[in-house]
């Protein structure tokens, strides 16, 4: 196509009530336009950009074994009250219907997709299950200044498995941080696995982040390769040698790219029916 014929332009100047520079620049070369703080319409150039991303994601979680599948954006406040967390979510739009009833819009699919995965797993024969999907986010953020890196409504890969037993599911665990690695790799990230906290679901997570000053994260991490934490929950500061020769541990601001955790029982237990052996689930996400 001919840059004349093109549906969206470069610009000269870059926005002025941009903060981020990452929305500047994609402001400036024509692939983004911002609706709202926090939303942004993509133009072709951005459009063709997130699906090559997308294409990746998807080339690398079919390979490990995954379904593709779409869940819906609008969730019933019912399974959101189950888990506790109508009220405790402190990022959830809830929309209200002309009709009296309320909903939730999707920040994160655990609440849509553990029922609807109940339906279809009716003993161990059907374990191990692995879905996931590409869609549409939506997050009331206090703070939506950091451009496509922290927005109200964003694309997101979520991935869910299930397993027999805590054995399977560690396994697994292994599985996905091959993939995670590949599809980086493929993106030309230099993405490190650092582990981190694990919040309200686990004692820890695995965190990939990629080195940068614009970043909102703090990683204290080894050049060789084989350590790195969230400044969060290190224990090491900069500057200790690395255990197997490789130097000084360095500290860095860093962006989170994607993330991985296990969750154990919380949502099947929640949704009424756990199998025996227990259930296993697990989430694996990239924002």
């Amino acid at each position: 196509m001919r840059y004349s014929k093109l549906f969206g332009k470069t610009v000269k100047n870059a926005p002025k009530d941009e903060t981020s520079v990452n929305a500047k620049l994609l402001t400036q070369a024509g692939f983004i336009r911002k609706e709202v703080a926090g939303v942004y319409n993509f133009l072709p150039l951005g459009l063709r950009v997130v699906n090559k991303i997308s294409n990746i994601v998807r080339e690398e979680m079919d390979a490990v074994g995954g379904q593709e599948l779409l869940l819906s954006a609008i969730q019933n406040k019912e399974s959101w009250e189950k888990t506790g967390r109508w009220e405790s979510f402190d990022v959830l739009f809830k929309i209200a219907s002309q009709f009296e009833k309320e909903y939730a819009l999707g920040p994160t699919h655990e609440e849509v997709l553990v029922p609807l995965a109940q339906e279809f797993i009716l003993s161990y024969k059907d374990l191990p299950l692995y879905v996931y999907q590409i869609q549409t986010k939506f997050r009331d953020e206090a703070r939506a200044k950091a451009g496509l890196l922290r927005g109200r409504e964003f694309l997101m890969k979520d991935f869910y498995s299930f397993h027999e037993s805590q054995e399977d599911l560690d396994a697994y665990y292994e599985k996905m941080k091959g993939a995670y690695k590949k599809a980086y790799e493929r993106m030309g990230l230099s993405a490190i696995e650092t582990k981190a906290g694990g919040g309200t679901f686990s004692d820890f997570s695995h965190e990939y982040q990629v080195v940068t000053d614009a970043g909102e994260d703090e990683i204290i991490y080894c050049s060789g390769g084989d350590f790195s934490e969230n400044s969060e929950i290190a224990k090491v500061a900069e500057g200790k040698q690395c255990d197997l020769g490789h130097g000084p541990l360095k500290k860095s601001k860093s962006i989170e790219v994607g993330n991985i955790f296990p969750i154990g029982d919380k949502f099947s237990r929640a949704a009424k029916r756990v199998l025996e052996p227990s259930l296993g689930q697990k989430k694996f996400t990239k924002d």
